[in-house]
């Protein structure tokens, strides 16, 4: 290798790319920030290696993504990408709690098996090789579902415009109608007291590597049976027992972080604008917002800081049980009030966590294994301490008690987040709310 000077400029020659048995080079060369013939400082090349090496992991078609500047001359530079695919197809079994999170289920519904979901689901998470993934799920037990999805990210030539297309049916002979002192009460028949039909088409536009954004337009029809109105007249919006609506949705996403599943550095951003019923049914009229943004740092060579803040807003005065948000409901949440909903037409948290790295590697499983994909197994280990807090507004129609809403609720902790194969990560965590309340807690995906 030539000796070569970190402020001359390089030629970007020949781009060759290894591992990639499914996935078309197209896919992979849209994620590199630099293209055959390109000239870059050599300064330049390595910074970009690095950040296209993270793009390429974050597309989650690889396990592993190297990039290599092969210099043919101190101007002359050739490129290989080495990839390791991810296993892409999964006929995977369903067996997963209805309730909100494993507390919920493990207190507030005592273990309850019958409030479990089963069945199977296939998952192809790149059917023809262009990132594009098919869902299909039959779902039995608490909720029975019957749904399809399929998304393609680029469906132009200039692989900036994407496609997603999703329909699913759910029954349910429970279901929740009211909160009580935060606490979900549920109503359970013989027979099937909700119906909810949706089918939903979103085009994606993402114009450069970090932006992207969505437009999306939902049809959702839904019943309830006599059972449910009498406890909840305003189950729906329209105080009825029958309700339908299109419902258009933008949503604006600024993202920057080194790993999606689990990100130690860079920063997000990101918006959404909801707007349930367009005029054509009148059943609903309800406008959402939401922002959100964090920020995640390298303090040391093990220690990182994450930060987030969140802020909902919902400026309809009527609004349905069926859609609201509150902190217990996906994706607000405040750690150690994991048992409660906090529902509201305003919601503002902010989380912050600093996190020890303790372990991390590979470990090799089988290397004589037939399949690539399972040969070997990343892992990491994070000590960390943890403060959240939030504020929700106004208590909602149909709930009593509601002695969180319209102050300030947080909690400190300790925890142990795992990270390994296919972004699965486990918190394992410890907390002690503004209450007193204490409680270890176990969720299966990253707090921020």
């Amino acid at each position: 290798m030539p000796d070569i000077d970190t402020a001359s400029v390089v030629k970007i020659g020949k781009i060759y790319v290894t591992g990639n048995k499914r996935t078309l080079e197209s896919i992979i060369l849209r994620e590199l920030s630099f293209a055959e013939g390109d000239q870059i400082k050599v300064s330049d090349l390595a910074d970009k290696i690095v950040l296209d090496q993270q793009k390429l992991i974050n597309t989650r078609l690889f396990v592993t993504a190297e990039i290599v500047p092969l210099f043919l001359s101190s101007t002359q530079c050739e490129v290989l990408i080495r990839l390791q695919e991810r296993w892409y197809v999964f006929p995977v079994p369903i067996f997963k709690l209805a309730d909100r999170n494993f507390t919920e289920w493990w207190v507030n519904q005592n273990r309850d098996f019958s409030r479990v979901n089963y069945g199977m689901q296939l998952y192809h998470l790149n059917f023809s090789g262009r990132n594009d993934r098919l869902v299909v799920r039959t779902q039995f037990g608490f909720t029975k579902r019957y749904s399809f999805q399929y998304s393609v990210p680029y469906i132009n030539r200039a692989q900036t415009a994407g496609l997603t297309l999703s329909t699913s049916f759910d029954t349910n002979k429970t279901v929740s109608y009211a909160s009580d002192g935060h606490l979900q009460q549920f109503v359970q028949s013989e027979d099937v007291i909700r119906r909810i039909f949706s089918t939903t088409g979103a085009i994606t536009f993402r114009p450069s590597f970090y932006n992207r954004h969505s437009f999306i337009l939902n049809y959702n029809r839904g019943s309830i049976a006599d059972t449910v109105f009498r406890l909840n007249s305003e189950y729906f919006q329209a105080n009825t027992q029958l309700q339908q609506y299109f419902a258009f949705g933008y949503s604006f996403v600024h993202d920057r972080r080194d790993y999606v599943a689990y990100p130690l550095t860079g920063t997000e951003f990101t918006f959404n604008f909801n707007q349930f019923g367009l005029g054509i049914f009148d059943d609903i009229n309800m406008t959402s917002t939401r922002l959100g943004y964090g920020t995640f740092s390298q303090l040391s060579k093990k220690l990182y800081l994450a930060n987030r803040v969140d802020i909902y807003k919902n400026f309809s005065d009527e609004i349905p049980y069926l859609i609201r948000a509150g902190f217990g409901y996906n994706p607000d949440f405040i750690r150690g009030y994991e048992r409660y909903v906090i529902e509201s037409d305003f919601l503002a948290s902010y989380r912050t966590a600093l996190r020890y790295e303790v372990l991390k590697g590979v470990k090799q499983i089988n290397p004589r294994s037939m399949i690539d994909q399972f040969r070997t197994l990343p892992y990491a280990f994070y000590l960390k301490v943890f403060l959240d807090t939030g504020y929700a507004g106004d208590s909602l129609a149909s709930n009593i008690n509601n002695f969180y809403n319209n102050q300030w609720i947080g909690s400190v902790g300790v925890g142990l987040d795992i990270v390994t194969y296919y972004d699965f990560v486990v918190r394992l965590e410890y907390s002690i709310n503004r209450e007193g309340s204490t409680g270890f807690f176990f969720n299966f995906r990253s707090a921020l």
